[in-house]
């Protein structure tokens, strides 16, 4: 690894990394600053935390290029396309995939998918893949039109929003991610340390290609090394492991992600054909 100085000396400015926070988030965001302190003293520069308030506002500020690094779930990856260069994912208990799920509270009436006729949906956000693209995707795979299907369809931000909004009573039925070992069975999720969420899985839909962690395309090389060599280093120190865990839910950085984004790009490309996200 490089030494701190030479690191230090290529860089000329503080960098940003780029982050959805949900609002309530159990003090996430001063589990990512803890990180990024960390990781400065790798890099031997400043990493500044950037919030955004959506997704797609994240992927406006990659753009813009006042984000440098930013943590990307699926869908904003695939719509960025090749404006940044994915350096890994994170290991989650032995998998960087995970499910997507609706679910519903434990004394919700419905068991099928089919008695949630003219119920309330919950979603996450329009760029979220596992809490709005792909439940609306495999949907319509079952020949369920979800415009016409559910009463209404709410938007709540983040996950841990619509969690809380089936939890009181806001909705019916939530679009989220799950958690599943590696024979597919689910261990957990979104709701797993909310509390009072006591939630139903009523349906999966297989795996989704991992979160990243990812740069613009045209930052400088040096810059992309110190923190691919950072992201490394927290993947072997017990204390970068801790804080990689408190912040992404996982214990290594895998820069050798098999799943491909290519049955999500047809997916998605299928499902705006038929208007489904217009």
């Amino acid at each position: 690894m490089p030494s701190k100085g030479k690191i230090a000396a290529r860089m000329q400015r503080p960098l940003v990394f780029g982050m959805v926070v949900a609002s309530g988030a159990e003090g996430l965001g001063a589990k990512v600053e803890k990180l990024l302190r960390w990781t400065s003293k790798q890099t031997g520069v400043e990493i500044s935390l950037g919030e955004a308030p959506s997704y797609e506002q994240l992927a406006k500020e990659v753009r813009a290029s006042r984000v440098d690094v930013a943590w990307l779930p699926p869908i904003v990856r695939l719509r960025l396309g090749g404006e940044v260069s994915a350096l890994g994912s994170i290991l989650r208990d032995g998998r960087i995939t995970y499910e997507t799920a609706l679910i519903v509270r434990k004394d919700s009436k419905a068991k099928t998918i089919a008695q949630l006729k003219d119920a309330r949906a919950g979603w996450v956000d329009r760029w979220s893949a596992a809490g709005f693209v792909l439940p609306r995707v495999n949907l319509a795979l079952f020949g369920i039109d979800p415009r016409t299907f559910f009463r209404t369809e709410t938007f709540f931000g983040s996950h841990r929003g619509v969690v809380e909004a089936l939890r009181d009573g806001a909705c019916d039925v939530a679009g989220t991610y799950a958690q599943a070992d590696v024979k597919g069975k689910v261990k957990g999720g979104s709701w797993s340390e909310i509390e009072g969420a006591d939630v139903r899985v009523l349906a999966t839909f297989g795996a989704i290609p991992p979160d990243v962690i990812a740069t613009r395309a045209d930052l400088a090389e040096g810059h992309v090394s110190a923190i691919r060599d950072s992201l490394r280093a927290a993947s072997v120190d017990e204390q970068g492991r801790r804080l990689l865990r408190a912040v992404f839910g996982g214990e290594a950085f895998v820069e050798d992600m098999a799943k491909s984004y290519e049955s999500l790009a047809r997916a998605l490309d299928m499902a705006s054909a038929r208007g489904l996200f217009a």
